[in-house]
């Protein structure tokens, strides 16, 4: 497994150091893994010292949390291993005053020893020393009781009451109480989409098929409680929240606070969709979301996948949530948005009753939606297509685009589809809505050139549509900056317009001169298999995007094909 590391066994330290350099309120303690607050006060004066930590591999846990506000120190293990007594030690020592110190610490055997010793032997030493264990995973709850159940994510959000309690100034006891009640009212469920890779480790902890997933994972590579077969964020989001919502028995009318976690791998638009789904199915339970947050807080690795926390909250816990802090990693207060999308229905143009069509207009609309219909289902079929070829020289979102054009076309309404220049306009207006990238801009141009073209004709000639699409072409090329041989879309117009231009000239009829132009669109889209790209996102590939055809130049030909039944209609 390729990995942007020098060593594995220096991959700790190094990430310390690299961690360290983009955060000037943190240092590094002597030669341990540790990295603790630069700003402590004298010993006299210190609040008390909150310390977490763990194996290391879950940034930006627990690194990033260090910082005036939360925590005073996090001492790093090697990966997915518990660092040793002597460093949580070390970390007590650097940071506790006479108001002593809290450890956090998730409830993983190794990390329960290490840091349960550090505590005795601190306490020997004359520091006070409380131990508060999180232990949110809701997927062992059929399976081990709360005490036994592994700590994962909600732990981010007990550094951050926890901490802003002791920057208050409150005394051990009262911290170690406010972090274990917010442990009471907290609870987290994981699901991963594969497994997670190990600096120097050839295979991954586990490997999922394509259709499936694991559910109630841990967060050290662990595999889950449950396997089975992928859902889609909504169904997913609910089947984690059901989980939470249960243990905590949490009803309608309560306020949580909500964290959606990545687990290394997973973007945050995939983050994003699963936390507007969860805010969605609470507000439906009637419950309060008070703050929300969606992002990569405490990972896996490399693992895709997330996690879902709940707490259960009252003034005293947002206040606490929403204290200032220095922690570089902690993404700010959470207020939720409670409007997010604006209303224009005020700014709106007035809307008009559609037109009623006369029997002429009827009988156009229906052969020109037959002729759409037939172009939107070409798309939709050749949509995993488009989307492979694109992918070999581009961003691979064409196939997406087309699907959607095809959605556009097959919601036109017929009164848009009297004439020929109506339904030119009002598809050019959908699609550059519709589609995304630079599709959307070409073919809107291209049709709204054509229908100015078609001006004034109902029912064109096939040589009034042949200098449509002239025009058409003409638009694309100015506006992209393309012309033939550049290995676009136009390597399959400009012949198709040629050869029916040429065609009708020569007494074809309209149909036999379209498939004359389908033809020539199919060599022109195979010819851009040997060109070098010249414009557009392909050109950065240059010599690497020859052999396959361009993805552009094949849509063309797909809709054009669908077209030639329609032709002369």
């Amino acid at each position: 497994m390729k990995k942007l590391v020098n060593h594995p066994s220096d991959v700790v330290h190094e990430m310390l150091e690299g961690i360290a350099l983009q955060a000037p309120n943190v240092v590094i303690l002597g030669d341990e893994n540790v990295l603790i607050r630069r700003d402590i006060p004298e010993p006299p004066s210190r609040p008390v010292a909150l310390i977490s930590g763990g194996g290391s591999g879950h940034e930006p846990a627990h690194a990033g949390y260090v910082g005036a506000g939360m925590l005073s120190a996090a001492v790093c293990g090697e990966v997915f291993t518990s660092p040793p007594t002597s460093a949580v030690l070390a970390a007590i020592r650097a940071t506790a005053g006479p108001k002593g110190a809290l450890l956090i610490v998730k409830n993983y055997t190794g990390d329960r020893l290490n840091f349960g010793l550090a505590a005795e032997l601190a306490r020997a030493e004359g520091i006070p020393v409380e131990v508060v264990t999180v232990a949110d995973d809701v997927a062992l709850r059929g399976h081990a009781e709360r005490s036994q159940r592994r700590g994962i994510a909600g732990t981010v959000l007990i550094h951050k009451i926890a901490g802003a309690a002791a920057a208050r100034g409150a005394t051990l006891e009262v911290v170690a109480a406010v972090a274990r009640d917010a442990v009471a009212n907290l609870g987290t469920m994981g699901v991963a989409l594969d497994g997670c890779t190990l600096p120097g480790v050839a295979q991954s902890s586990f490997t999922l098929a394509d259709d499936e997933i694991e559910l109630g994972l841990g967060i050290h590579g662990e595999k889950g409680v449950e396997r089975s077969a992928p859902l889609p964020a909504n169904e997913l989001t609910e089947a984690l929240l059901v989980n939470v919502l249960d243990e905590l028995a949490i009803t309608r009318g309560e306020r949580v606070a909500l964290l959606v976690n990545g687990l290394g791998a997973t973007p945050q638009m995939e983050l994003a969709i699963v936390l507007r789904a969860a805010c969605a199915s609470l507000t439906r339970r009637e419950l309060r979301v008070e703050r929300a947050w969606a992002g990569t807080f405490l990972s896996a690795l490399n693992m895709p996948g997330c996690s879902i926390s709940l707490m259960r909250v009252d003034d005293g816990k947002l206040a606490l949530l929403d204290a200032a802090t220095e922690a570089h990693a902690w993404p700010g207060k959470g207020c939720l948005n409670r409007t997010v999308r604006l209303d224009t229905s005020g700014v709106q143009r007035e809307d008009h009753a559609a037109p009623v069509l006369d029997a002429a207009g009827t009988e156009r609309a229906t052969r020109i939606k037959a002729a759409l219909d037939a172009v939107a289902q070409a798309l939709t079929d050749n949509e995993s297509r488009l989307t492979e070829l694109d992918a070999q020289a581009g961003d691979g979102d064409l196939g997406a685009s087309m699907r959607r054009a095809a959605d556009a076309m097959n919601a036109t309404p017929m009164h848009a589809l009297a004439t020929a220049p109506d339904a030119l306009s009002s598809l050019g207006v959908s699609l550059h809505k519709a589609i995304a990238g630079s599709s959307g801009p070409f073919y809107a141009t291209a049709l709204l050139r054509a229908s100015r073209h078609l001006q004034g004709s109902a029912q064109p000639a096939a040589q009034e549509w042949a200098q449509a699409l002239r025009g058409a072409i003409d638009a694309i090329s100015e506006l992209g900056g393309a012309k033939a041989g550049d290995r676009t879309m136009l390597d399959a117009l400009i012949p198709a317009s040629d050869a029916f231009e040429s065609a009708l000239k020569q007494g074809l009829d309209a149909q036999r001169a379209w498939a004359e132009a389908v033809t020539a669109a199919e060599h022109g889209a195979q010819a851009t298999a040997h060109m070098l790209p010249r414009v557009g996102r392909a050109s950065y590939l240059g010599a690497r995007a020859v052999g396959s055809p361009d993805a552009g130049a094949v849509a063309v030909v797909c809709w054009l094909a669908a077209l030639r039944p329609h032709v002369g209609k």
